[in-house]
């Protein structure tokens, strides 16, 4: 007898068997009784000795009930799906078989090595790996300091970036000299005198547009410039 020595019973599960609890008392009874002769004996899970299965006569005098007495009670179990039969014919327990496979793929891991109880679990399985190369390459790519620090401003020019075309017109309401024209050798620096008027000038020209100018009979109230101090 080489088969299990010892084995966890779940008691939750033979209580909430449903085809078991349709059998009778003396019919679970009896499949106790075959269950201890598949788990003494190899291949484990099945009710064998030396691989070959047992004769009602054999598993009569095992079980300790009559020969009679143990047709019917094998058929009220078989009927109501307890056990299976292979193709040999020999009755097994699914449970108990596929216990056997999983502890034999245990104890191969562990020899080479490996944790048994992740013989049949991957940290990662190949979609998750997919999905996470998808998502390096879509949207975790390593943005340039650049992209994310303010834009340097040069603190020696005061910039307007939101002045309009209107604004950058001077004070006499001239437009800047064009690329044809020399440059002035020297420009004063603008300040923020300037920058303030630049934007009151852009708001009394939409003032004038928005009122039909200043020759069409409406008063156009117009904000007056900062003088510097």
């Amino acid at each position: 007898m080489s088969g299990t020595i010892w084995s966890k019973f779940f008691w939750s599960d033979w209580e909430s068997d449903p085809n078991l609890r349709l059998c009778s008392l003396a019919a679970q009874g009896l499949w106790m009784r075959m269950l201890c002769i598949a788990a003494a004996h190899e291949p484990v899970g099945y009710v064998a000795i030396a691989g070959k299965g047992l004769e009602e006569a054999a598993l009569a005098r095992l079980a300790g009930c009559a020969e009679t007495e143990l047709g019917a009670l094998l058929g009220e179990l078989e009927q109501n799906r307890v056990f299976s039969r292979d193709r040999h014919g020999r009755i097994y327990s699914r449970r108990m078989t596929a216990d056997a496979r999983k502890a034999r793929a245990a104890r191969r891991n562990g020899l080479k090595g490996g944790n048994p109880s992740l013989s049949k679990e991957r940290a990662f399985s190949p979609s998750d790996k997919r999905r996470a190369r998808a998502r390096d390459k879509a949207g975790d790519k390593t943005q340039s300091p650049d992209s994310q620090s303010p834009q340097a401003i040069d603190p020696s020019i005061e910039n307007a970036p939101a002045f309009s075309s209107s604004a950058s017109r001077d004070r006499n309401g001239k437009a800047p000299s064009g690329p044809g024209r020399p440059e002035q050798k020297w420009q004063r620096r603008r300040t923020h005198v300037d920058a303030a008027n630049a934007i009151i000038e852009e708001i009394n020209d939409r003032s004038r547009i928005a009122a039909g100018g200043e020759g069409a009979g409406r008063d156009v109230f117009l904000l007056p410039a900062i003088r510097a101090g």
